[in-house]
């Protein structure tokens, strides 16, 4: 019942319409005195005709009613279709618009799938990687080993930990972003005084001179602060004890080199691919998940700026980082 009243409602145009044919039919009759059957003959012929229109109409109206009633009770269709929907009329524009938005959540749920699969792949990587430096550090604090051991792979993890947490805002729509004028020395210094122990203890030496006054490129100092750790990183890992690491910073760009194995030029089109360990990483066995240089090369896009790579295999590696001039945000 409630169906067929709203199939009524819905086409109240045709009792409207019999309804004012009724009326005009009385009016006509009672100015020119004519007798009242002929009204009510008129008023019955135009009730048949609506009654005619309702009938042929109800059929198509009620399965549509149904698909879409269907449709509702199955929120994971992938399609909705009102059989009897014309051609450039009304249903047929509605019918277009839910296909549009059906495709758009179809592409939502995609990205929303490959964003979950990412994340559970990263993490399965994360965790594996994590257990390294937990697992010394309790062997360490078993055999009661003095506390200093345990600085290494406290900073491993600390590592870890950071570049879990620049995947996860990378990885979403954050708003984490402040871009100003930023001066560069401050930053540079900040990371190197945190990776000074390692530098200690892998026997390496730092170069730095400093970056002038007028190094003040617009940028964010925390995302440049963390593709600079991870280039630091990376030079950590791979130079040998005994080795350099530089690095320099002006207006236009902060550099990071090394005197490490270097990369093979195979390798060097797909270093900042994600997941690509290439050599030297399979080399380092677990050590090496090819997520840190995907992570600054991110970070690097959304800021405007460039990273890249030069390398000669057995001479080091060398990464730059290249910021925006000041007119690039205003075009």
């Amino acid at each position: 019942m409630k169906t067929v009243l709203a199939y009524l409602h819905e086409r109240r145009q045709v009792p409207l319409t019999w309804g004012l044919c009724t009326a005009v039919f009385a009016f006509v009759t009672l100015l020119y005195g004519l007798p009242a059957e002929g009204a009510a003959y008129g008023s019955a012929l135009a009730l048949a005709g609506c009654c005619l229109l309702l009938g042929a109409g109800w059929p198509g109206w009620h399965r549509r009613v149904l698909a879409a009633r269907q449709a509702a009770a199955d929120p994971h269709r992938d399609h909705i279709s009102l059989p009897g929907a014309r051609s450039g009329g009304l249903e047929d524009a509605y019918q277009q618009a839910l296909d549009a938005q059906i495709t758009r959540a179809a592409a939502l749920g995609r990205d929303r799938q490959a964003l979950r699969d990412d994340l559970l792949d990263y993490f399965a990587v994360w965790a594996h990687q994590v257990k390294t430096p937990l697992a010394a550090m309790r062997l360490l604090v078993q055999n009661r080993a003095d506390p200093a051991e345990l600085e290494p792979e406290l900073f491993r993890t600390e590592e870890y930990v950071d570049a879990a947490m620049g995947y996860l805002r990378l990885g979403t729509d954050s708003r984490d972003l402040a871009l100003a004028p930023t001066p560069l020395d401050p930053v540079v210094r900040r990371s190197l005084r945190r990776y000074a122990r390692m530098f200690i203890l892998g026997r390496l030496r730092l170069v730095y001179g400093g970056a002038p006054e007028t190094a003040r490129p617009v940028t964010d100092p925390k995302w440049v602060g963390f593709i600079l750790e991870q280039l630091l990183s990376n030079a950590v890992k791979y130079t040998p004890p005994g080795g350099t690491v530089t690095v320099q910073a002006d207006g236009h760009s902060l550099q990071v080199s090394d005197t490490g194995p270097g990369v093979s030029p195979s390798d060097l089109p797909r270093l900042f691919e994600k997941g690509y360990t290439g050599a030297n990483g399979r080399a380092a066995g677990a050590v090496s998940s090819g997520l840190g240089l995907y992570l600054c090369a991110r970070a690097a896009e959304r800021m405007g700026c460039t990273l890249q790579a030069r390398s000669t295999p057995g001479q080091g590696c060398t990464f730059v980082l290249t910021f925006p001039g000041p007119r690039a945000f205003y075009e």
